[in-house]
């Protein structure tokens, strides 16, 4: 026996009823229905009693991100009623498509049932159908289409039924054509798998009905394709695939039942499978089109006036005379769904529109852009339905795991957006403030950081130690989907949120375009910061073992100073300073001990042949800078500080403590040596001076920069082109060297002194950028010691200073001398001698 196929368009309630009739008629042994295959063995959840909609949720994903599928049923959708209508008649139920986390890890062009389904595969074709059918029929728009052919027909008698199915047979035949040869590869994939299913189907109730109950585009492919499946794939049920991503032993795929919206499937918000205004095709299908027209009518006029929209009672009396008219003339027993939005169009809108109606023609996306009538009047048909599911079905622990932690901290999820302040100065607000970051680093929907402050805060206190955080708690449709994906990571909050932490510092896989392995590009600085800061600010203070594994392999490819320089930063200010109360050096001190290491090792290597400002940087980096070269160096300060506070820490506890953070001997000895070293970036010789110099009273005897050599290294320093960069590094490590060492302000006089003026004007912009280290009261400081060399005595001195805090008069000449500029440059433009003035 023949197996019956039923083709439909989903959520259709014609093809609902028509799906229900012939279940009813025939009495299967089984039912078949286009849904993922690897949801059969719990077909069991699917018969609970849900409120719709509901809505499957399939996924796939690994660490390159997911892959995210919904299928949804309303209760007029032909895939949910064959369910309960098969049910109900003892038939056998199976799902007979792929997993539809498949069908989404397929390449972008192929993805997409729905694209497929509404013919944008075949635009050509598709279209011209739709035309023709239109201008035959006086009809705008598939949509209106549709419900013109299908939906407005009375369903009382077994022949209104098959005429029905004879319609869809020959309509889905002229959208595709021959199935062999209109298609994709997509489609041949599922239409392969569905036929060996039906195969199976007919093999294992052989002499009774079975049905099927399928899209209608891929109805003729499976009534050719069952028959051609070997006798040895049709003996047992078709295997269900697994997934075959790039990351296969990370890899992870499922599919769980979900609450749906009726504004999730709405045509116009983007769901390309889905039909326009669900609540009136709910109506439709509980009440019949008349019924229906009138609900609709009703909802309209309601939302129109709550919303302040005129509606007058005229309004509404020319609504109902105008549906009524246009139903008629458009040949409807009973007004369908676009005689009832142009009618509102046509009683509620009195001035001319610049857009079409987004249901009229082939639709479009609905925008703030559209007439305010217009717009609540589709949205009175969408309806604000949200499913539920039923006690007991199944989720993943970590669902339960999540809503448990939350009512812990006080926390449901509301109604409407709420913003929550949190202080992590206060022990209260610490706990709750960790679980908000965790749901943030699993990418739980709802739960959105909006800022980071500190509020009355020291200037300098950096962002990553920022105490006040700003969270919003919002509700939203893909909060539970989006558990349900991170599931995968871990059965608990804190095991996801740990995984998918440690997963952002695996390098991600590269390939060219035939596939072959590509090497890893270099790590982002920043991002091992902030996942560093993210695990500090989510708790997670016992990472430190797992994030030196983790970090073993990225830190050492860094390969500019001025990234890593930056990350050890911002990270030591953390650790030095602790997480307000929360000790941070266990969580830090690997990655601190290897960006140190690989400091070192970069600004060993790093010499005049690449000066800063055009170094030989990764591609698509920033060029680096002087102040990279100075931040290198301020970054070994930092872990120099932490090394010597942790030996202290270790002699007044009385033990040997843990290995050193890093080698101070080597450091010092580093220093010393690039001070030294003419090879080496100006910037860079300056700033190892400067912290050499501060640090004279660690190194052994003998050994230390003493202020002579400082000065002979700075006369040394060639000036015209080196000597501004250089005391840019020293003065940003040490300004009191100015004030300790009177000499080294006479031995840059004397340079400066010895310079011609063109050698001066090139350096000075240089020279100025190295004395803005220097707040205004050392600058003062510095130039009475200038002063003082220019033979300028104290008196003489004060005099200039008076004359310098006449502040209103000085502004007063400054503005003159403006003034008489801007003259003379006029006239000399006005005599021909503006080009002369100017060389």
């Amino acid at each position: 026996m023949n197996p019956v196929v039923i083709g439909i368009r989903h959520h259709s309630p014609a093809c609902a009823k028509l799906a229900a009739h012939w279940i009813e008629r025939l009495r299967p042994a089984a039912v078949l229905i286009e849904g993922p295959g690897d949801f059969n063995a719990r077909m069991g959840e699917l018969l609970l009693p849900h409120r719709l909609p509901v809505a499957l949720y399939s996924y796939a994903h690994h660490a390159g991100g997911a892959a995210q599928c919904w299928f949804p049923f309303a209760d007029y959708s032909p895939e949910w009623v064959a369910l309960q209508k098969g049910h109900a008649m003892g038939a056998q139920l199976r799902f007979m498509d792929l997993p539809h986390w498949q069908t989404l890890a397929l390449a972008d062009e192929e993805r997409g049932h729905a694209l497929s389904a509404q013919g944008r595969l075949l635009p050509g074709r598709y279209s011209r159908v739709h035309q023709a059918l239109g201008e035959r029929l006086h009809v705008d728009g598939h949509h209106a289409l549709w419900d013109h052919l299908f939906e407005g027909q009375a369903l009382a008698s077994d022949a209104d039924f098959d005429r029905l199915r004879e319609r869809l047979d020959a309509y889905f035949h002229e959208l595709r054509g021959d199935p062999a040869s209109n298609g994709s590869e997509q489609d041949a994939a599922r239409e392969a798998h569905m036929a060996r299913w039906l195969a199976w189907a007919v093999r294992r109730f052989a002499g009774r009905p079975v049905l099927a109950v399928c899209g209608g585009w891929h109805k003729r492919a499976l009534e050719a394709l069952w028959p051609q499946v070997p006798e040895s794939e049709a003996a047992c049920e078709p295997p269900v695939p697994r997934p075959e991503l790039p990351d296969a032993a990370h890899a992870a795929a499922g599919t769980y039942l979900t609450p749906y919206e009726y504004r999730q499937m709405e045509a116009l918000a983007g769901y390309a499978a889905g039909m326009q205004s669900p609540l009136y095709y709910q109506w439709l299908h509980e009440a019949g089109a008349q019924e229906a027209a009138a609900r609709a009518v009703r909802a309209i006029v309601t939302r129109l006036r709550q919303r302040q929209i005129p509606a007058s009672t005229a309004d509404f009396l020319a609504f109902q005379t105008t549906l009524a008219g246009l139903s008629r003339l458009r040949g409807h027993a009973a007004p369908l769904r676009h005689d009832v939005l142009d009618a509102a169009q046509s009683a509620f809108v009195n001035e001319a529109l610049s857009q079409p109606a987004p249901w009229q023609g082939e639709g479009g996306a609905l925008t703030l852009g559209d007439h305010p009538a217009v717009r609540e009047a589709l949205l009175a048909l969408v309806g604000d339905v949200r499913g539920a599911l039923a006690e007991g079905t199944p989720q993943p622990p970590l669902v339960a795991d999540v809503v448990a932690r939350l009512q812990a901290c006080g926390i449901t999820l509301p109604a409407a957006p709420q913003t929550r302040v949190l202080d992590r100065r206060r022990p209260q607000d610490t706990q709750t403030a960790q679980l908000l970051w965790q749901l943030r680093l699993i990418g739980a929907q709802g739960i959105a950081l909006q800022a980071i402050k500190a509020p009355h805060a020291a200037r300098g206190l950096r962002q990553e130690m920022a105490f006040e955080e700003h969270w919003q708690i919002s509700p939203h449709p893909h909060w539970l989907p989006s558990l349900i994906e991170a599931a995968a990571h871990g059965a608990t909050l804190p095991a996801a949120a740990r995984a998918r932490l440690l997963s952002r510092l695996a390098p991600p896989a590269r390939a060219d375009e035939n596939g072959n392995p590509l090497p890893a590009l270099p790590p982002d600085a920043a991002e091992i910061t902030g996942v560093l800061i993210d695990a500090i600010r989510a708790g997670f203070f016992d990472l430190g073992d797992e994030l030196a594994r983790a970090l073993s392999a990225r830190i050492p490819a860094l390969h500019e100073h001025g990234q890593a320089a930056r990350a050890a930063q911002a990270l030591l200010d953390v650790a030095l300073a602790g997480f307000w109360g929360q000790d941070t050096l266990p969580v830090l001190r690997q990655a601190l001990a290897a960006l140190a290491e690989r400091l070192l090792w970069l600004l060993d290597g790093l010499d005049c042949a690449a000066p800063a400002g055009a170094p030989a940087s990764a591609p698509g980096a920033a060029p680096l800078t002087l102040d990279d070269d100075v931040a290198a160096i301020r970054a070994l300060g930092g872990l120099l500080r932490l090394a010597a506070a942790e030996i202290a820490a270790a002699e007044v506890a009385g033990g040997a403590g843990q290995a050193p953070l890093l080698d101070e001997t080597f450091t010092l000895a580093s220093l010393l040596r690039w001070a030294r070293d003419a090879a080496k970036p100006a910037a860079l010789r300056g700033a190892a001076a400067g912290l050499a110099h501060t640090q004279a009273h660690r190194c052994p005897a003998g050994q230390a920069l003493s202020a002579e050599e400082l000065i002979a290294l700075t006369r040394a320093v060639p000036p015209r082109e080196q000597l501004g960069d250089y005391l840019y590094g020293l003065f940003a490590l040490t300004r009191e060297v100015m004030q300790s060492s009177p000499a080294l302000a006479q031995a840059m006089h004397e340079t400066l002194a010895q310079m011609s003026d063109e050698d001066f004007l090139v350096a000075l912009p240089q020279l100025r950028g190295a004395f803005s280290w220097f707040p205004p009261r050392e600058r003062g400081r510095i130039a009475a010691q200038v002063a003082a060399l220019l033979g300028v005595t104290a008196p003489q001195q004060a005099a200039m200073r008076q004359l310098l805090a006449r502040l209103p008069e000085g502004q007063a000449l400054y503005l003159q001398a403006r003034q008489i500029e801007a003259q003379a440059v006029a006239w000399a433009d006005a005599c021909g001698l503006t080009d002369w003035l100017r060389e």
